[in-house]
C-alpha cells in the first residue's frame, strides 16, 4: 500500500495584526503521495502561500500536524528540524528578490551544501546542478543581475535541488516570468520531477498551467479548500461555483472563439479575514447562493470518488447554463 510522502492534518495558521487575529489558513487536511503534484489554485490573498510556508514550517503552525514519511514534524525543535530541511525545499515566486544580489551563482547554489555538508568541496555538485537546469558552466562566477528572469528562476531551482530533496513547494514559480518563458520553466519542472522522482506542491493562480503540471488540484478560497479532485475530473466536472468561474475565465487559445465567448467576471471582493461571514465565504459573490448559504458553512464532502466540494448546491455542470449577466460585475 502506497503511503503519503507528506500529510497535513487540520493544519492552520493565525497571525496577530495589532490587537486582532487573522486566520490566513483555516484547518486543512490533505495528503501528497511520492512522485505526485498537488496543485493549489485561487485568487491572491486566499492563503496559498501561507499553506506552502506553514507546511515547511517556515511559518510555525498555529494548530494541526505535518507528517513527513510518517514522522510528525510539528513535534521537532528547530535544531531537530534542521536535518529535515534537506528533504523539504522551496522555489520562490520572485526569482530576483529571493537571490542575494551580492552573492555569485556559485555561492547561492552552494550555500545549502555549505550549511548541511560543511568542510567539503562542493564545486563538482554545483556544476552538476547548473547542467541539470540548463545553465552554462560560466554562470557560476556571475551575479543574479546578469541573468534574465527565466535564468534567475533556474538558479533558484538549482538551489532547491542542491541537497537532493524529496519534496518541493513551488510557490508560483512562473507567475513573475514572461509568458514565453513560463512554458520553459514548467517543462523543466516536469522533466526534473520525472528524472529525480520529486514530489511537488505547486501553487499558482493560472489554472491552465496547473492542469498540465498537477495530478490533483485543490481550489482555495478565504483560507480553505472549497473543492479538491483529480485534475482531469475537476476540469471536466467542476462542482463548486467558484471553481466554475475560475475555469470559465481561462482565455481560449483561438482568438476568434475567445471573442465570441461571453465574458465571466467575479463580482465583489472576498470577505474580510478579520470579519469572516457566518455561512459560506463565497456566498456574497455567488450568483446561485440560497438562504442556507448565508446561514450555514458547508462542509467539504465527497461528490464522486476522490472528488470533494464544499457547496450546498447541485450546481449545473457548466457555467454557461446560468445567464451570463448574473456573473458580470
Amino acid at each position: 500500500m502506497l503511503l503519503p510522502l507528506i500529510r497535513a492534518e487540520k493544519l492552520s495558521k493565525t497571525f496577530t495584526v495589532g490587537k486582532r487575529s487573522l486566520t490566513a489558513l483555516k484547518p486543512t487536511s490533505f495528503s501528497i503521495y511520492p512522485g505526485q503534484t498537488l496543485g493549489i489554485v485561487g485568487e491572491s490573498g486566499c492563503g496559498k502561500s501561507t499553506l506552502g510556508r506553514t507546511l515547511l514550517r517556515l511559518y510555525e503552525p498555529s494548530a494541526g500536524k505535518i507528517f513527513f514519511h510518517g514522522q510528525d514534524l510539528t513535534k521537532l525543535s528547530l535544531s531537530q528540524m534542521k536535518p529535515m530541511r534537506r528533504h523539504l525545499q522551496m522555489i520562490f515566486q520572485d526569482p530576483f528578490s529571493s537571490l542575494n544580489p551580492r552573492m555569485t551563482v556559485r555561492d547561492i547554489i552552494g550555500e545549502p551544501l555549505v550549511i548541511h555538508e560543511p568542510g567539503q568541496n562542493h564545486q563538482k555538485r554545483i556544476q552538476e546542478l547548473l547542467d541539470l537546469v540548463n545553465l552554462p558552466q560560466n554562470a557560476a562566477g556571475r551575479f543574479p543581475h546578469e541573468f534574465s528572469g527565466g535564468q534567475r528562476q533556474r538558479i533558484g531551482i538549482a538551489r532547491a535541488l542542491a541537497l537532493s530533496p524529496e519534496f518541493i513547494v513551488c510557490d508560483e514559480p512562473i507567475s513573475a516570468l514572461d509568458v514565453s518563458i513560463q512554458a520553459q520553466i514548467a517543462n523543466l519542472l516536469l522533466k526534473l520531477q520525472k528524472e529525480l522522482n520529486l514530489t511537488y506542491l505547486f501553487i499558482a493562480h493560472d489554472l491552465s498551467m496547473v492542469k498540465v503540471l498537477a495530478s490533483r488540484i485543490a481550489v482555495m478560497y478565504h483560507g480553505e479548500f472549497v473543492e479538491t479532485g483529480p485534475a482531469e475530473e475537476l476540469f471536466s466536472n467542476p462542482r463548486h461555483p467558484y471553481t466554475k468561474m475560475l475555469i470559465a475565465s481561462i482565455p481560449l487559445h483561438n482568438p476568434a472563439e475567445e471573442k465570441k465567448r461571453t465574458q465571466v467576471f467575479l463580482k465583489g471582493e472576498p470577505p474580510s479575514p478579520f470579519d469572516p461571514p457566518k455561512g459560506c465565504a463565497f456566498s456574497s459573490r455567488c450568483p446561485m447562493a440560497k438562504a442556507i448559504c448565508f446561514q450555514q458553512k458547508p462542509e467539504l464532502r465527497e461528490n464522486a470518488p476522490g472528488h470533494h466540494s464544499a457547496c450546498f448546491l447541485n450546481a449545473p455542470s457548466t457555467i454557461a447554463e446560468k445567464p451570463a449577466a448574473s456573473y458580470k460585475s
